[in-house]
This record gives C-alpha cells, sequence and structure tokens, in this order.
C-alpha cells in the first residue's frame, strides 16, 4: 500500500493502567521508557507522530501531545481524537506499551493493508492486536456514535465494520505489557 507512505501515526498514551500500577508507556524497560522503541520504529516510516495523552511528562520526547476528545472512554476515545485530528485518510494506531514493535512489523502492516479495508490490524495466530493497525478516517463519524451510546468495546466496533487481520510472523514484537509480573519477565529475556 504505497499511498500510504509517511501516513501520520498516533501512540495511544492516556490509558488508566490500573493493571500496571502506573503510566505503562513511562515504564522503564532497559534504561528507556517502554514508548521509546515504539517511537524509534516509527521514524523510520513517518515524521508525523502525535501522542494521545493529557500526561504533560511526555512532552520530552518532543511530539505533539493531543488531549483524548473525549474523556475516560477507552481505546475507540483515543482513536476518536486521532481521527478527529488527521487530514489523512488513514493513520497507524498503537498502544504505548508495545516495546519490542519492529519496523518490520508496521512495514508488513503497509505492505499488506488493503485500500477498501476500514481497519487494517495485526494479529499473531488467532490473537488479535487491534492497537497496532491501521484505521481509515471514514469511521469517525461510526466512533463518535459507538462512543455516545456507551458501545465502548473496540472489538465488538470492530467486527461491525469492514476490518483486515494481518497475520505478523515475528509475534514477539506484538509483546504487550500489562502487568508488572510481565515487565520483570520480559527484562529477564531482553
Amino acid at each position: 500500500m504505497n499511498a500510504l507512505a509517511n501516513i501520520p501515526a498516533y501512540i495511544l498514551c492516556g490509558g488508566k493502567s490500573s493493571r500496571m500500577g502506573r503510566d505503562k508507556g513511562l515504564v522503564i524497560l532497559q534504561d528507556k521508557p517502554l514508548i521509546t522503541n515504539i517511537i524509534s520504529s516509527l521514524k523510520k516510516i513517518t515524521i508525523n507522530i502525535f501522542l494521545v495523552t493529557d500526561n504533560q511528562d511526555y512532552l520530552s520526547f518532543g511530539f505533539p501531545l493531543l488531549s483524548d476528545n473525549y474523556k475516560d472512554r477507552g481505546p475507540l476515545g483515543g482513536i476518536q481524537t486521532a481521527l478527529n485530528h488527521t487530514q489523512s485518510e488513514k493513520v497507524f494506531m498503537l498502544s504505548c506499551d508495545i516495546p519490542l514493535l519492529t519496523v518490520d512489523t508496521l512495514f508488513t502492516l503497509l505492505k499488506k493493508a488493503e485500500n477498501d479495508a476500514k481497519i487494517s490490524f495485526a494479529t499473531s495466530g488467532k490473537n488479535w492486536h487491534p492497537l497496532v493497525g491501521i484505521y481509515s478516517k471514514s469511521l469517525l463519524s461510526a466512533i463518535e456514535n459507538a462512543i455516545e451510546n456507551d458501545r465502548l468495546k473496540l472489538i465488538n466496533f470492530i467486527k461491525e465494520h469492514q476490518y483486515q487481520e494481518i497475520e505478523i510472523e515475528d509475534s514477539k514484537s506484538l509483546t504487550n505489557i500489562n502487568f508488572p509480573e510481565e515487565l520483570k519477565q520480559l527484562e529477564q529475556i531482553e
């Protein structure tokens, strides 16, 4: 999908992080915040990177911060903020807690994303990774409708729209960190 070269990327950093107990993107792994590797991978694809968060600590990364238009509405709220902000037809949507994300995974998504899919996202086996994906701006009104009607489950929203699963061979690059124990396990492996 060459038409998507240099598409903007939005990293969702505004979650409650209740399972981790602190802001996940800023949790330290190998002397660096989790979000650092995500940004490094993205910079090889796009210069247009935005962080969806109110946390001013993220200013140190040098990218614009966007506050959710709909507060405390989960990932759909962050996606709405991104799609409302962008002028592009499609955007990368990523969570801040995938520290092993590789540029190869991002290139695979770009290469295999179909133009007519409203949402193209990474999968590994039967596991969906909807916050490693490409979303169409045309979803904006449907997302707003879902939020306003309190239908906030991202998976349910995806199933209601034209989506594409993209199998990622390097499933390790999709590792998501939610709990302190998972972080400790990852530190021992790395």
